[in-house]
């Protein structure tokens, strides 16, 4: 007796189980079969070149074709999935059964088509710095400037210095500008103007900047020359860092006015005679 008990209580179970099992078994060939499917349907589009302009074309791998294939997979497995649980429905003993798988099913394939998008945004993002570099001819040291004149802490810069700065590699001239290559008196802390137009050059020759004052730096003072991080190599390099360097402008007398001679009047020398 209770080995027949035993023997109803397992079919029983099974009974229950069955159409869950099956309707995961079935639910799972569907879904491998729409893969190849899908992997089939690429091919031919990458052979023959039939598709809308969207999908990539021009003899690439069918892998590249990822974005297209793993999105199609997506929706139709959701559609299959959906009408599986329609198909099975009348197999639960709640509905709320049916939803719960019908939820999971849906959450693992939002899951696994987030976590391809995201790996391929990465895969993208590391193929883009790739095809910078290779663009740049696969340069990316920054420029440096090797020397400047004056040099830093001069202490004796006669006051119509035009000051210069060597760079390491060659540069875009259009990054060294009134905004890129700076000169403050620091007694003042007002900018020193640049000649107009020419006050900022780069001599790619040389790899000279040049900072032509606008007016005769004053007897005295301390001046301190910046070139920011903005300017850029050929490359498109930026400099690591702001360089920034001082100097004092030799002590001189005060500037003189020329004046008109003066003659005094000759004082007449008396007549002895």
């Amino acid at each position: 007796m209770q080995k027949q008990l035993a023997a109803q209580e397992s079919i029983l179970t099974f009974a229950q189980i069955a159409p869950l099992a099956v309707l995961v078994i079935f639910t799972l060939i569907i879904l491998i079969a729409i893969g190849i499917a899908t992997v089939y349907l690429v091919r031919v589009i990458k052979n023959t070149g039939v598709g809308s302009t969207s999908v990539p074309q021009g003899g690439r791998s069918w892998l590249e074709y990822g974005s297209f294939f793993v999105v199609v997979f997506g929706i139709v497995a959701v559609i299959i999935g959906f009408l599986s649980i329609l198909l099975f429905l009348g197999s639960f003993d709640d509905v709320t059964q049916a939803v719960g798988f019908l939820t999971a099913f849906f959450g693992a394939i939002v899951g696994l088509v987030g976590t391809f998008f995201g790996i391929k945004s990465s895969a993208d993002a590391t193929a883009g710095a790739q095809k910078l570099v290779a663009a740049s001819g696969g340069d990316t040291t920054p420029p440096q400037v090797i020397s400047t004149n004056p040099p830093d802490a001069d202490e004796n810069v006669p006051p119509n210095i035009h000051l210069t700065a060597t760079f390491s590699k060659d540069m875009d001239p259009t990054t060294i500008n009134p905004n890129t290559f700076k000169l403050l008196d620091q007694d003042t802390l007002q900018q020193v103007a640049p000649l107009v137009p020419s006050g900022v050059d780069y001599d790619e020759t040389t790899k000279v900047a040049t900072f032509n004052p606008a007016v005769v730096l004053e007897h005295g003072r301390r001046y301190g020359a910046t070139i920011t991080s903005g300017v850029k190599d050929k490359a498109g390099n930026a400099l690591a860092q702001d360089k920034i360097w001082h100097f004092k402008v030799a002590n001189g007398g005060e500037p003189t006015t020329e004046q008109e001679p003066t003659t005094e009047p000759r004082q007449e020398q008396p007549n002895d005679s």
